[in-house]
């Protein structure tokens, strides 16, 4: 049967340059006829398909490494910042206790016998029979146990304190002084307090801006603090405990504003290492002393727990801490917390003057 003229083209190679001499090379008869036998160029489906299943898997393991670098890069900053914190508050309240009932060269603070008036917290400042002041697992208004020492309500800050932990208040000069008999070593202050020795303990005052100079006159810069943790560190309710202090101001006598010196001290926890039978060694820590034990105090154990500033993803804290006598439930956040402690020799405490 006669169908007509069939035309059948061969596929031109890839170098073919005259696709008129295919053409003609494969006319035969009428009809051209598409050859399938041409060769397959790109992707099958399922070659693309594994192509696309192999890409995501690479993007999947690189997203997920990137996100635990970054997790691991995050809880190594929070960590390094909650052991720096906690460095610098030991360092801070180990000085302060170790200072504290240092009035230049003056042996007693009861030999202090005039010093300004002021608000009922200035006037509690600047009495200097106490070396220091231990307020154990104070209130959310700052109250303490009741056999602590009473507090005026002016040095407290209600409602900010962070219940149950422990509050100091540490009366002391500065480590050098500013002038000495005759000669100015560091420049007087018209609105700070110090201490003015006459002739080497004849005399000894609490002056503001530091009294009259002469040859046999000492001023030191009286610097009491209380110490104590607030339950935010710049704003209400921004939920960042802090370790904050309290100092006499330099313009009237009064009390300045509370200044918090170091973020995420969530508890203090103060114990006090009592000579019981007067042999000038420790006989027991005790978190509560009453006042006549305070005075045989040698030595202290001071306890913190830090947390870091933000939450670590991925991270519970489901730990039980121990701050001496003192047990800290877990609280089952993403804060990473660290316990710190050090011991302190109380130098210039009663207990070892004779």
């Amino acid at each position: 049967m006669w169908y007509g003229p069939v035309w059948y083209r061969r596929c031109r190679s890839a170098d073919s340059t005259n696709d008129q001499h295919d053409r003609n090379d494969l006319m035969t008869f009428g009809f051209e006829v598409e050859s399938c036998m041409c060769r397959q160029r790109g992707l099958s489906i399922i070659e693309l398909m594994v192509a696309l299943v192999i890409g995501v898997i690479i993007t999947f393991g690189a997203t997920t490494l990137f996100l635990q670098s970054k997790r691991s890069y995050l809880q190594d900053e929070e960590v390094a910042r909650v052991q720096e914190n906690g460095r610098y508050v030991l360092r801070l309240l180990n000085r302060e206790l170790s200072m504290s009932g240092f009035y230049g060269r003056v042996l007693r603070g009861d030999l202090v016998t005039s010093a300004p008036s002021g608000t009922d917290c200035f006037n509690y400042l600047v009495d200097t029979d106490l070396p220091f002041e231990h307020h154990n697992n104070v209130s959310a208004n700052g109250v303490g146990a009741p056999n602590d020492p009473n507090m005026p309500a002016g040095c407290l800050v209600a409602g900010e304190h962070e219940a149950g932990t422990d509050m100091l208040v540490v009366r002391r000069s500065t480590d050098r002084p500013n002038y000495e008999k005759g000669t100015t070593l560091e420049a007087l202050d018209p609105n700070a307090v110090y201490l003015r020795i006459v002739d080497d303990n004849v005399a000894i005052t609490l002056e503001r801006g530091g009294g009259a100079t002469g040859s046999t006159i000492d001023i030191w810069e009286y610097s009491p603090n209380i110490l104590f943790i607030r339950d935010h560190a710049i704003t209400s309710g921004d939920g960042i405990p802090a370790l904050c202090r309290r100092r006499i101001s330099t313009g009237g006598n009064d009390v300045s504003a509370v200044e918090c010196l170091a973020e995420g001290v969530e508890n203090l926890q103060v114990e006090f290492g009592v000579d019981l039978d007067g042999d000038l060694q420790v006989d027991q820590y005790l978190d509560a002393p009453t006042s006549v034990q305070m005075g045989a105090a040698m030595a202290a154990k001071v306890y913190i727990l830090v947390r870091s500033g933000n939450e670590i993803p991925g991270y519970t804290d489901d730990k039980v801490y121990t701050l001496g006598q003192t047990v800290v439930p877990a609280h089952n956040d993403g804060f990473y917390r660290k316990v710190m402690q050090t011991t302190v020799l109380l130098r210039n405490s009663e207990a070892f003057k004779f």
